[in-house]
């Protein structure tokens, strides 16, 4: 003897084929746009960036560096890694280069060891 089963409603996913493809797209813009805006962080004088700097080449730390630019009057994500180099018109983090006159904010990253756990 077979046994009936309930029948199950999808909901939501059912009803998804029904939305435009446009739609859809713009919601998850929406969706993309608030989980990345980017706060905008004060800015430093150059002697506040010189020390930062100064401070992370000597002792070999990570830094997070915010530009000055923007795009779509939105902040781009900060450049993060280690200064590899320096020259009169800007630094090198990793493989990318930063003008001194881009740079908005510099902070040395705290590091945290995997084993750190609270």
């Amino acid at each position: 003897m077979s046994t009936l089963h309930d029948y199950v409603d999808r909901k939501r996913l059912k009803w998804m084929g029904f939305y435009l493809s446009e739609h859809t797209a713009q919601i998850d813009q929406s969706a993309f746009e608030e989980y990345t805006t980017i706060e905008e962080k004060s800015d430093m004088t150059e002697q506040e960036i010189a020390e930062i700097m100064e401070k992370a080449l000597l002792k070999d730390k990570v830094v997070a560096v915010q530009s000055n630019e923007l795009l779509d009057h939105n902040y781009l994500p900060d450049t993060v890694g280690k200064i590899k180099g320096y020259n009169e018109d800007g630094i090198f983090i990793e493989e990318h280069f930063i003008a001194y006159a881009a740079i908005k904010h510099i902070e040395v990253k705290p590091y945290h060891k995997w084993s750190d756990i609270d």
